[in-house]
């Protein structure tokens, strides 16, 4: 814990997640935990929670990440925590989608529900990392659907995800919700945040 490189982003309306998305969709607030470097503490834990079976890193650093942010209300008005999910077929590769790991975490810390069944990943998208940022935005457009009875409009959603780089999956699933609701609210909250 002592040599996690955690951020001060909760801290600042503006920042260097935040900027991600300027001009590109509205966010109330959005940080990451941690500081992603290739070869640190932090890819190894990222390694272990998706390809390691280890769900359970991925439910510690959402409690730690959540009494991270707590000092400031983070998530406060927060009224459901969505995490980005995974294509099924995917996630039966793998076991478990890492971002509910996250969310599960957040939720057993905060108390705000979490849901899995609001948005969907409805294309099998190739693999994001060694992509340029257009490559990015070019593979996860018109990925996600939203999927609901529920109507979320007028609510504020936490949006999680394992690591930010560009914020192209973010942004498409912000889209995807903003376009079946367009008064939702929404602020995002990541374990990492890569290096530019």
């Amino acid at each position: 814990m002592y040599d996690l490189p955690i951020t001060d982003h909760h801290k600042l309306s503006e920042n260097r997640f935040t900027n991600h998305f300027l001009g590109r969709v509205t966010i109330e607030k959005g940080a990451a935990y941690l500081n992603f470097r290739k070869d640190s503490i932090v890819q190894e834990l990222m390694h272990r929670l998706k390809y390691g079976g280890k769900f359970f890193i991925g439910v510690f650093l959402g409690k730690m990440a959540a009494k991270h942010v707590s000092e400031v209300d983070y998530f406060e008005d927060i009224d459901l925590i969505i995490p980005v999910p995974l294509h099924q077929i995917k996630e039966s590769i793998r076991g478990y989608n890492q971002c509910e790991a996250f969310a599960k975490g957040i939720s057993e810390y905060s108390h705000i529900p979490y849901r899995l069944d609001i948005l969907l990943k409805i294309k099998n998208t190739t693999s994001q990392t060694k992509k340029s940022r257009i490559q990015r935005i070019e593979n996860v457009e018109k990925s996600f659907q939203v999927k609901t009875d529920m109507d979320l409009n007028n609510q504020h959603i936490l949006l999680v995800d394992d690591v930010v780089t560009t914020g192209a999956t973010l942004e498409a699933c912000a889209l995807a919700l903003k376009k079946t609701f367009p008064s939702i609210k929404i602020s995002m909250y990541t374990i990492a945040i890569a290096n530019e």
